[in-house]
């Protein structure tokens, strides 16, 4: 039954009962079970989702992903991004909201034989076993339609969910500082334990100097908060740091750093 049919089941006065009856998101199919699938699905369970999980080689209850019909009110692709588009097509027209949940891939990328289209990309770092709460995690939307738009945004304030809205260009710049800002500096806290291990000490030494770090963050430059001899021209440490470095890549890695925090640091004098 459409909007316009429940319509005239509804006394007067309560037409507002048909855009509710049209938004409300209750069943969930995912398609993937990778590690940000296998986390949504436990999260969306815990929030009272009905959530059905499919996959290429499907695990436990699990089910085949050719099986995936088209009646949930929700479909969410956690497919690698080379395989997005492919999917979307393969799989049956849905009569809910098709999204995906890269923070690359545009939205065009989801095929036109589904009406509803979005993304619903979750700005975090997950895994199956995340402690992180799903209600702090800020999700980037776009849909194909105000419409849908407006059903995922309302979606998402009834579960408690932050959701903003973003499109494509605008989430890929995200996904890039995301990718710098995270990832890149994840292999800096692997680099930093190395060091450290090879010297016999736990990074547990550094925990409170990266915690500050993290607390200060805010809206401001960080390059204004930037410390450490690369600012402070001192050459007689970045020079015995270097000497310290064995590995050739990660040396050029440490001074190419170094003088690009002296270029930025001397724009913001």
């Amino acid at each position: 039954m459409s909007a316009e049919d429940t319509k005239y089941f509804l006394p007067l006065g309560h037409a507002s009962c048909i855009a509710y009856f049209w938004t409300m998101i209750r069943t969930i199919s995912i398609l993937g079970n990778g590690r940000v699938a296998s986390y949504l699905a436990q999260a969306f369970r815990d929030l009272g989702m009905n959530v059905k999980i499919y996959a290429r080689r499907p695990q436990n209850v699990q089910r085949e992903w050719t099986a995936i019909d088209g009646s949930a009110d929700l479909c969410v692709l956690c497919v690698p991004d080379r395989m997005i588009e492919a999917i979307s097509a393969q799989i049956p027209e849905q009569e809910g909201v098709l999204v995906h949940t890269s923070g690359t891939i545009p939205l065009e990328a989801l095929d036109g034989k589904h009406q509803q289209r979005g993304i619903l990309y979750p700005l975090m770092s997950l895994r199956a076993d995340s402690k992180v709460d799903i209600k702090t995690i800020p999700f980037c939307l776009e849909a194909s339609s105000e419409a849908v738009f407006s059903r995922l945004e309302e979606w998402c304030k009834d579960l408690g969910l932050l959701s903003y809205p973003l499109n494509s260009e605008t989430r890929r710049s995200v996904h890039l500082g995301a990718v710098i800002g995270h990832n890149f500096s994840n292999f800096l806290y692997h680099w930093s334990f190395q060091v450290l291990r090879n010297a016999q000490l736990p990074l547990e030494i550094l925990r409170p100097l990266l915690q500050q770090q993290l607390q200060e963050l805010s809206n401001e430059d960080p390059i204004l908060k930037q410390t450490g001899p690369a600012v402070r021209k001192d050459e007689e440490t970045i020079q015995a740091h270097l000497q310290m470095i064995e590995t050739p890549e990660l040396a050029q890695v440490y001074e190419q750093i170094s003088r690009l925090i002296q270029s930025e640091h001397e724009k913001e004098l």
